[in-house]
């Protein structure tokens, strides 16, 4: 009399634009906190460079696009994590943007 243990399923294995999607929203996150970072770190009085901050602007802007583009690559795959991470990506791009346009006003 053999004994088998059940087979535990995790879930379908991730695919090549899900891990990218998950890159992306790294990618925005990181981006956002040194944007927060250098809005925290000023001095009083002392505002931060507006070549700086309309570059991270436009790279919020880039990323949050990317995101979005993948999410309709992930939603033809129909893979859930996927789609979850390009949401977040998206939603992380544009808390940057908004972020980093306020640095940039108060260049």
């Amino acid at each position: 009399m053999a004994f088998k243990l059940p087979q535990i399923q995790l879930g379908p294995k991730p695919k090549k634009w899900d891990l990218l999607a998950l890159a992306v929203l790294v990618l925005a996150v990181v981006l956002a906190a040194v944007s927060w970072r250098t809005a925290r770190a000023q001095l009083p009085g002392v505002s931060p460079s507006s070549t700086f901050t309309s570059l991270v602007a436009l790279l919020q802007l880039a990323i949050c696009t990317v995101s979005l583009l993948l999410l309709g690559k992930t939603a033809k795959e129909g893979t859930l994590w996927g789609n979850l991470a390009a949401v977040s990506g998206m939603l992380a791009g544009l808390v940057g943007v908004l972020l980093a346009a306020a640095l940039w006003v108060a260049a």
